[in-house]
Formats: C-alpha cells, structure tokens, sequence
C-alpha cells in the first residue's frame, strides 16, 4: 500500500470546503520556502511528520460521521507522487466531496489529480514574475517557478471544475493595490470564477521576521478586495479575515 507523509488530520472544519463540514489532511513538504508560511513543520518536513499508509487515512475518513468533504492541502500535496493513490482512494472508498489545495508547481501530477477532485483552490503568491522570488522564497529560480504554475494554470482552465484562485496578503509582498490588480487579471485570464483574498497573520512563519509584522488591517482587505472586484466584475471575490471572517465583494462595494 502506497505511503505518504502526514502531519496530521483534523475533523470538523468549516472552512476548506464551501457549505460542508471537511476533514483536513495535511501532507508534508514543499518546494516553496515563503517567508510568512505559517507551516514551517510541513515545509521542513520535520518531527510532526510521521509515515502512514493510504489505507490509514481512508480509514479514519469513514470513521468521522460528521463530515460530508474531505480536503488535502499542505505543504504542497502533489509534492509526493502517492498523493494522487489517496485521492484515488477517497474518490473510491469514501463517497465524500474533495477538494486538492495546490500550489501549482507540479502541472504533470496536478493532471493526473484533477479527475479525482470536486474542487480546487490554487494559491497565486504574487504577479507571476521577478516578485515570485521573495514571495515564495525561490531566489533565482523563480523562472522555473512560473513556467510550471502557468502550465498549472492551463490545465485548470480546460478542466472547467469547481475552482477557486487564493492569494495571502502578506506585509510588504501583496498589500499592495497595483499587486492584487494584477493577480486579478492573471485569475480573470485563466477563468477562475473566485477569488479569495486570505489576512495574513503574524504566527509561527518560516521566517521569524515575519512574527514581528502586523495583520493587513479589515479596512486594507476590503480597499484590496475592491481593487480585485474591478478587474473581476462578473467573478465572485471574497476576502477572509479573523474580525469578519468570509466577505462577499460587492460590484459597488
């Protein structure tokens, strides 16, 4: 039976899966080094991750009767190549939704994914250019970087499922109007029907000098969000914050 690395799965979530209560399986490792992950352990790979196999998780998914999805984020999931036997599997086994949260810098095995899945959030760390260096902590080989996640994002636009755009607003990288604007155009290009706009939060980051940062403010994340709703009219732009929680944009908000 095929293994994966896991830091865990919790139960009861409300909100990784849209309307539904999910369970969150979080796979380790990651080929980003953002500086504001608030993952560390799982980029790192280290003590919280233990080895498990396939049929562990399925098991514990039939065991919660509370929860109609199932979704596997990270990290980056797609990172290890048995992801796709446990996405197989829980299409297979359980009858729950899933959703893939991804990245993006595997397009080949993000293929071979999406026919299992529900629904898709791809994370848009910044402008798909020299700013995805200090955003995703690449350095010099963020060119790479963008080739991949532009074959990602040709592949999601001819999937045509249920799929959903992301962007952290991170102090200093994206919290900026002119930043989210363009991103916003990249997700109107490709035809991500939402886009979400998440609040960075100063806590346990990859890069320490990012605990000493401050939360974008509510008011910031609605002028950002609005920014967003201009260039996406006729798409569904939230923002999510730790006052509010999800808002919808309004055209004339």
């Amino acid at each position: 039976m095929a293994e994966l690395k896991i830091a865990g799965i919790v139960d009861g979530s409300t909100l990784d899966y849209a309307g539904k209560v999910a369970a969150v399986i979080y796979l380790c490792g990651c080929p980003y080094r953002c500086p504001w992950c608030q993952n560390p352990e799982l980029v790192e790979q280290g003590e919280i991750c233990k080895t498990v196999d396939v049929d562990y998780i399925i098991s514990a998914l039939k065991d919660d009767f509370l929860i109609s999805a199932a979704c596997v984020t990270g990290g980056e999931p797609l990172m290890q190549k048995t992801c796709l036997e446990l996405l197989k599997a829980i299409k297979k086994e359980t009858g729950l939704l899933l959703k893939l949260d991804t990245n993006g810098y595997y397009p080949e095995m993000l293929a071979d994914a999406l026919p299992c899945v529900d629904r898709l959030s791809l994370d848009i760390k910044a402008p798909l250019g020299e700013e995805y260096a200090a955003a995703a902590g690449l350095g010099d080989k963020y060119p790479e970087a963008i080739v991949r996640i532009k074959k990602s994002l040709e592949t999601i636009k001819k999937w045509g499922g249920v799929s959903e755009a992301r962007t952290t607003v991170v102090p200093g990288i994206t919290d900026r109007k002119e930043v989210i604007e363009s991103i916003a155009r990249t997700v109107d290009e490709y035809g991500f029907p939402l886009y979400t706009l998440q609040q960075f939060r100063p806590m346990n980051t990859l890069d320490p000098a990012y605990m000493k940062k401050k939360s974008p403010s509510h008011a910031l994340m609605l002028e950002l969000g609005r920014a967003a709703k201009n260039i996406l009219p006729e798409k569904t732009v939230k923002i999510f914050t730790q006052l509010k929680g999800f808002e919808k944009i309004s055209s004339d908000a």
